[in-house]
């Protein structure tokens, strides 16, 4: 999976390794197709689409036996639920509450496994753009917890969708890093560990 050019890559990954050497701060960057498959929403967009197709061809074609019409239903029901295991047409069908709940689980599964669980000193951030559900998810650890407030990290989440909406999806991840590199080293008064901050690979993850 690739959204992003191989320059505009290197130029994010030069900032994230200026931004752990500047603050003494590990920092994740995921870039995900998606956060779940949402078998729910491919059966919903099935149902819903199938039953209005199938009542918009009663209008224009009769149906001479009773039977016809709940067969053609389960069979168009059948085909658009197939349809909507595509993502376009998933889209359609997705809940808000379901889209929260999924980016959030899968954030915090990023941020763990491939994060605080890899690292000693356990200053840990992270960015993380769900494409499939359009949502971007800004995590951190206690520590950084302690000084920096959620409206703060929902500044960095501002940042990216106005670059994000302009096509500039690089622009977007390097100004949302230069904005928590300057949040920490204002709130911590410089950096918030001497540790080490490089015992994460310094790239950006396409999973």
């Amino acid at each position: 999976m690739q959204y992003i050019s191989q320059e505009d890559k290197e130029l994010i990954e030069s900032r994230l390794k200026t931004f752990e050497s500047n603050t003494g701060c590990e920092l994740l960057l995921i870039l995900a197709g998606e956060s779940d498959q949402y078998p729910g929403a491919s059966w919903r967009f099935g149902i819903l689409s199938g039953f209005v197709l199938t009542f918009i061809f009663s209008l224009f074609f009769e149906f001479h036996h009773s039977y016809i019409w709940p067969v053609a239903t389960l069979i168009i029901t059948l085909l658009m639920t197939w349809i909507g295991h595509f993502n376009w047409a998933k889209k359609f069908a997705l809940s808000e509450i379901e889209v929260e709940r999924e980016t959030y689980e899968k954030a915090l599964e990023y941020f763990h496994t491939l994060g605080t669980s890899k690292v000693s000193h356990k200053v840990t951030a992270m960015i993380m753009v769900s494409l499939l559900e359009r949502k971007i998810m800004v995590l951190v650890d206690e520590e950084l917890r302690s000084k920096i407030t959620q409206p703060e990290l929902d500044e960095l989440v501002t940042i990216m969708r106005k670059h994000f909406k302009e096509n500039h999806m690089a622009l977007g991840f390097i100004e949302s890093i230069a904005s928590l590199e300057e949040k920490i080293l204002n709130d911590f008064g410089g950096k918030v560990s001497d540790a080490n901050p490089s015992e994460l690979k310094d790239i950006l993850h396409f999973l």
